[in-house]
């Protein structure tokens, strides 16, 4: 396949991708049992999508996507929020520290599974909040990060090995 028609099919496979993510969306409002049975099918046609258009990157890197320039997520520090904080600083680190593992993750991953855990047990909280504390604990030592953690989805954070090997210790 010349360029140019892998440029078409490029164009074609991502409305397909487009639609399929409508589709998914669209499903949500039938009954449980038809929605697993659906999605299984989308899934599936999502997998051919995707691995049709990777395919065509690997053929023509040029026509990969640019990567995006990474942005801020939010610029909120633990200073501005502790004084006006209405829920206990300790049951927020217990909650932060029980989603943190000590295998490199996104920020954005442990700050979304903090905040499901928050709202689980009926804290009401931002992740913007969530996030700052993070970056208070990490600051002071509790986590080994990579990158810029204002940039939740561009860095990386994790328990120190050490602290899980104390953890698992007798006594």
């Amino acid at each position: 396949m010349n360029r140019e028609r892998a440029a078409e099919l490029k164009k074609h496979l991502l409305k397909v991708s487009r639609a399929l993510d409508r589709t998914v969306i669209a499903t949500k409002e039938i009954d449980k049992v038809d929605y697993d049975a659906l999605l299984e099918h989308l899934t599936k046609a999502c997998e051919v999508v995707y691995k049709k258009l990777f395919d065509l990157y690997d053929q023509y890197p040029e026509l990969a996507p640019r990567p995006k320039r990474p942005r801020i997520s939010s610029t909120l520090t633990w200073d501005e929020v502790s004084p006006s904080l209405s829920i206990s600083v300790t049951k927020l680190d217990q909650i932060i520290f029980s989603v943190m593992e000590p295998k490199w993750r996104t920020m954005m991953m442990i700050v979304g599974q903090a905040l499901v855990a928050c709202d689980d047990i009926g804290l009401a909280i931002s992740s913007e909040t969530i996030a700052a504390r993070i970056q208070a604990l990490a600051g002071a030592g509790h986590f080994e990060c990579q990158g810029d953690l204002r940039y939740w989805g561009n860095s990386m954070i994790r328990r120190p090995r050490l602290w899980a090997r104390c953890r698992s210790l007798p006594g």
